[in-house]
């Protein structure tokens, strides 16, 4: 418990900050604007791969990843409750919190960016939804995978995912590296927090039915 609140205000924190900057934004533009320079200096090699990457990240693909797992899970029943249904829950949260969190703030998007893109800019959509959508069965796969040789490896991929993803938004200059920041905060956020309620939920109803058996 005390590890889930400690989590939980890190991670709040962090967005907290990211949206002060938002609110500061004079005080920092020229360094936001320097870390999307020093990005577009590797292009452009790395334009194909970085546009596939962001693609991937983009609303159809977190509906895709997220249809895939649900859509399985109804084959595997067992996992429905524990995997399924807890991932899509995290995504639908995460993504009303990104529209709510979007219309409130409002802030534009960067003047220097390279694609043209619709919505506000803060948080990044692309990294909350995709930081909230990984964790999220990262989460759930650690109460099913025991073993430290495949464990170490889910963790590392599956943060890996949203953070490159989140790296092409600032790359591509579609987003402030505030925006990716928060965003990927926001989105750890939401996830740990939704998965701990429904477990505890799941896990509060299994033992009654269990008592009355």
């Amino acid at each position: 418990m005390k590890k889930f609140r400690f989590s939980s205000l890190v991670l709040l924190l962090v967005f907290l900050l990211g949206m002060a900057v938002v609110f500061t934004e004079e005080t920092f533009y020229q360094i936001e604007k320097s870390v999307f320079s020093a990005l577009r200096l590797i292009s452009p090699a790395m334009d194909k791969p970085f546009t596939f990457i962001t693609e991937l990240g983009s609303a159809v693909g977190v509906i895709s990843v997220t249809a895939v797992i649900l859509i399985v899970t109804l084959f595997k029943r067992k996992y429905f409750f524990t995997v399924g249904l807890p991932v899509t829950i995290t995504v639908i949260v995460s993504r009303v919190v990104n529209i709510t969190l979007k219309i409130l703030i409002d802030r534009p998007r960067p003047d220097f960016r390279v694609l043209e893109v619709s919505e506000a800019s803060f948080p990044s959509g692309h990294a909350q939804n995709n930081m909230a959508l990984y964790i999220s069965v990262l989460l759930v796969l650690l109460f099913i995978v025991n073993a430290p040789k495949w464990r170490i490896p889910l963790k590392i991929i599956l943060i890996a995912v949203p953070v490159i993803i989140g790296i092409t938004r600032v790359y591509f200059g579609v987003h402030y590296i505030s925006d990716v920041v928060s965003g990927w905060a926001m989105g750890a956020f939401t996830s740990i927090l939704v998965n701990y309620f429904y477990f505890k939920i799941y896990y509060s109803i299994k033992e009654k039915k269990n008592a009355k058996n």
